[in-house]
């Protein structure tokens, strides 16, 4: 036992079996009574009941560290940290009171904390929310501000760590100094830039009017065979639904669609293979590839625009270039094949810095077959499903499908999902599309505004420190963001 951790359960029955043995000592008192002189006699009878034990019933330390193999510092230190934290109960039985429970030595618990899932249109709103701070209030967004405004508006359950996590995993935001030292929390300058692009794009193509390339948007979702409405009109005797919490049997369903509807027998739906887990884990490239190459593309409009996100079924590049963890020769082969000199000599370090200075721009597979057949591929910047109307339009069937679900039964839910579809009209489109429309209009005009108030926040702060050019990165160290703000 030495040098070995003794975990909580295990001091707990340490402290179980020590509290056995001092029973038995005081039961040894009760046959042979303690005297402060005793006859030849009783001593005999004292020494015969001892000798019934390996160890004297009268030294419960010694026997608990023979029975359990701790040593006595040992023993006698859990028996004190208990000790301090709740008196250990009398042996005697009197005491009602229940011991401490031990805990494991330089283990620190984390209180536990119940998970929260937010779908896309939740974290659209979160970030709108944050937004608004720039935009409508005119302050600096702290987390203590954004913690206060999604409770109120958007009855957010989470507390500061869980919308810490959300603002920096699922939201793309990052709390680091600005050169001028102040801890400011804003959005990665890669996913400004990128939603830049696109909505300069987007507006681009509207500006042609008549000439203008027709749109198309694409997605997948999924829907479950207990899919079904969550209140209805119902009283305590009349037949009403009955919904199982249990979600049921998953179907994947792919389409694609634009202001004239969806694409023309261009819908798959197909049954996973488990009940459980997010749809994306049972798409793949190859399913996907196979999808557009023969439902997709023989159906598509010439000579348009595809917007797709960044699933990474949609992101599989068509040469992968050697990583910094790559084997060495495969580092040498890869700038064999593209002509590339370098010394055999050098190490794989050196090889990899030669590669990053000539890597060519990444091509995806999906994006090749598109631009094969004279369309062209415009990504969705990442966290902005709310630019895309095919998630509205998923909304309209679930919702259409969830209303005749009444059974619940796995037979019917193919039928019921094709039938939605096909009840989406040109209309339904175009009132989506419009919506989005309306969305990148005020994007492109709050980014706009944004950039100067950001900046205006920045000095009113303190100033901007020109003396620094180096930009330091992620600083969690300071969690008041007393000073923080957003972009």
């Amino acid at each position: 036992m030495v040098g070995k951790t003794i975990h909580s359960k295990e001091r707990a029955l340490i402290l179980k079996v020590l509290a056995f043995f001092e029973r038995e000592k005081e039961l040894s008192k009760v046959v042979i009574p303690v005297k402060h002189t005793i006859s030849t006699q009783e001593a005999r009878e004292h020494l015969k009941i001892n000798r019934k034990f390996l160890i004297p019933v009268d030294q419960p330390i010694n026997r608990t560290c023979a029975a359990t193999g701790i040593s006595k510092s040992t023993l006698l230190r859990i028996k004190k940290q208990v000790k301090s934290e709740s008196p250990v109960p009398s042996t005697s039985g009197t005491s009602t009171s229940a011991p401490a429970q031990p805990s494991t030595p330089g283990k620190k618990r984390k209180p536990s904390s119940k998970k929260i899932a937010l779908d896309n249109f939740d974290l659209v709103a979160l970030r709108n929310t944050v937004n608004s701070f720039y935009t409508v209030r005119k302050e600096v967004p702290t987390l203590k501000k954004i913690l206060a405004a999604a409770k109120r508006d958007l009855n957010f359950p989470g507390e500061r760590t869980t919308l810490r996590l959300i603002l920096r995993e699922q939201l793309g935001y990052k709390f680091k100094k600005c050169k001028n030292a102040r801890l400011v929390l804003i959005q990665k300058p890669d996913i400004a830039a990128w939603r830049a692009r696109y909505l300069r794009r987007m507006k681009e193509n509207r500006e042609l009017g008549a000439d203008k390339k027709p749109v198309t948007y694409l997605d997948e979702t999924w829907i479950h065979s207990h899919y079904t409405v969550r209140k209805c009109w119902q009283n305590s005797s009349d037949a009403s639904i009955m919904k199982n919490t249990n979600p049921g049997q998953r179907w994947i369903l792919v389409h694609a669609g634009g202001e004239n509807g969806f694409i023309p027998e261009a819908d798959l739906l197909y049954k996973c293979k488990s009940k459980t887990g997010d749809y994306h884990n049972e798409m793949d490239t190859t399913n996907f590839t196979k999808w557009l190459k023969e439902k997709l593309l023989p159906n598509l409009p010439p000579n348009g625009i595809v917007v797709i996100n960044n699933a990474p079924y949609h992101s599989t590049q068509k040469e992968k270039v050697p990583h910094q963890s790559a084997l060495k020769h495969e580092m040498q082969s890869w700038l064999t094949t593209h002509n590339i000199n370098y010394d055999i000599k050098i190490t794989r370090p050196e090889l990899y810095q030669i590669i990053r200075s000539n890597k060519p721009q990444k091509k995806y597979v999906v994006d090749e077959l598109l631009k094969e057949s004279g369309h062209e591929v415009v990504r969705l910047p990442p966290y902005h499903c709310d630019l895309n109307p095919i998630e509205y339009i998923w909304n309209l069937v679930k919702q259409r499908v969830a209303d005749k679900n009444i059974d619940q039964l796995e037979r019917k839910i193919e039928g019921l999902t094709k039938e939605a579809i096909e009840s989406i009209t040109v209309a339904d489109w175009k009132k989506e599309v419009n919506h989005v429309e309306r969305l990148e209009a005020e994007y492109w005009e709050k980014d706009r505004l944004q950039e100067e108030n950001v900046r205006q926040i920045i000095i009113s702060l303190g100033g901007e420190d020109s003396s620094s050019d180096s930009e330091v990165e992620d600083d969690e160290s300071d969690e008041s963001e007393s000073e923080g703000c957003l972009e």
